[in-house]
């Protein structure tokens, strides 16, 4: 099961962002509290760390403690969610999708989605739009 957790001490929205990923993705969040990277890399598991960092929130991914990679997003907006949930993350580039296939529940949305996005659904009627910076 995938590991998704926070920087050390996250912003709110941070901590928000990296519950919902872990729930769209069926993986687990997990408060980082004091845990360092050597801890959580050790897991024979795709471990997922969502932070901020400068002007971009940050998703780095890595499956057993080597980096697989790390997705620099720009910016998320939180829309009402309509109809029924969809599992897993729909991305519109289609190297991040290789990069990310065989680690986490992932599809290629292609032309379905402009510019270079992440969409996943959230908790409590939420739909994520992560704007990945280039």
């Amino acid at each position: 099961m995938t590991v998704v957790t926070t920087s050390r001490k996250p912003v709110p929205e941070v901590r928000t962002l990296a519950r919902d990923l872990a729930f769209s993705i069926g993986g687990e969040y997990v408060t980082r509290g004091k845990a360092g990277m050597g801890e959580l890399l050790s897991l024979d598991e795709p471990v997922l760390i969502v932070s901020k960092s400068g002007p971009f929130f940050l998703i780095q991914v890595f499956d057993c403690g080597e980096p697989v990679t790390e997705i620099r997003v720009r910016s998320f907006a939180i829309e009402e969610r309509t109809g029924s949930i969809a599992r897993g993350l729909f991305v519109s580039d289609r190297s991040l999708y290789e990069a990310l296939m065989d680690n986490i529940d992932v599809a290629f949305a292609g032309e379905s989605l402009s510019g270079h996005r992440i969409v996943f659904d959230g908790t409590q009627r939420k739909r994520y739009i992560l704007k990945v910076a280039v």
